[in-house]
């Protein structure tokens, strides 16, 4: 293993291959040109269907440094980040038994409900081909100024503020990049991650920087669902929503171009599947909710989103 500058190592296992019927979609989701992100009919778009697609809201330029950052990040022996979480794939090529696998509660490495292995050491392997394992990279904001200025970029933390109406904080950052055959991430609500009062709001941003199709593993959205609240969550291929509970109705696709930015709820049912395709699929993500909120407790985010002890199967 090679040094790595304080940084968090996280090994997941192998995960089962989802059943291609949960991502079947009965359509795609229907954005919104940026200079028609009008407060009012974002704010109306959100409450009913979860979401906003705002197309062309970034430029080339806005995208080219943290792009360039985000690549420096999974290929550098010394990343700028907290954390990098590598895909099953990798332990192939590594002495790692299952045996030494366990359950991860995310307090340090984001890893939610599942099993795994972390250290503070990055495999002594080529860093390119390393680097192809990386499923996603957190912490990165503060110390990559590319990254930081998309984060604060005028034009998402002013709609953010409209959609959330007060001021806005950044309260999560994350990369998400899918290499060739990488996994499904499942069926998930972000909000059941977190520990805030339910009443929260809680706003993911998602943005490609490049295309994110259904064959390389773009957003699905269950339209409207997050209106719905909170929804039991298991520990299966992830920290998860039951495949079972994940209706077909109002699904939708999000496909989307560099440039497009998604905004969504925190309690909107969403999932991506396994990238079909030979090439990576490079994604930031940032979590936004009011400054004023206070923290809750683990017990009382797990009264709302389950766990194995609310007598469900799946």
């Amino acid at each position: 293993m090679t040094e790595a500058d304080n940084i968090e190592v996280f090994f997941e296992p192998e995960v089962e291959r989802h059943d291609p019927a949960l991502y079947q979609h009965e359509g795609l989701a229907t954005g919104i040109k940026a200079d028609e992100a009008l407060a009012d009919r974002a704010r109306k778009m959100l409450a009913d269907q979860g979401f906003v697609l705002v197309q062309g809201l970034l430029s080339a330029s806005d995208l080219e440094t943290a792009a360039k950052e985000l690549r420096e990040l999974t290929t550098s022996n010394h990343p700028r980040c907290d954390m990098i979480w590598f895909e099953g794939g990798l332990r192939h090529h590594l002495q790692l038994s299952s045996e030494d696998d366990r359950e991860m509660d995310g307090k340090r490495a984001g890893s939610g409900f599942t099993l795994g292995q972390s250290g503070q050491q990055l495999p002594r392997l080529d860093p390119a081909f390393r680097a192809n394992f990386v499923r996603k990279v957190m912490g990165f904001v503060d110390r990559n100024p590319g990254l930081r200025a998309l984060a604060q970029h005028p034009e998402i933390v002013g709609l953010v503020t409209e959609l959330i109406a007060t001021s806005p904080q950044l309260f999560q950052e994350m990369a998400l990049i899918k290499p060739p055959g990488g996994r499904e991430k499942p069926w998930h609500q972000d909000q059941a991650y977190f520990n805030l009062p339910l009443d929260t709001p809680v706003l993911g941003i998602w943005i490609p920087f490049g295309s994110a199709t259904p064959m390389n593993g773009c957003m699905h959205v269950l339209k409207g669902a997050h209106r719905q609240g909170p929804r039991p969550h298991f520990k299966r291929r992830d920290w998860q929503i039951c495949d079972t509970d994940v209706e077909m109705k109002e699904r939708l696709a999000v496909p989307m171009e560099p440039g497009d930015v998604l905004f969504f709820d925190g309690k909107l049912p969403h999932g991506t599947p396994i990238n079909q395709t030979n090439e990576q699929r490079w994604a930031v993500q940032y979590h936004y909710c009011p400054k004023s909120v206070v923290q809750v407790d683990d017990a009382e985010r797990l009264k709302a989103f389950g766990s194995e002890g609310k007598n469900v199967t799946c």
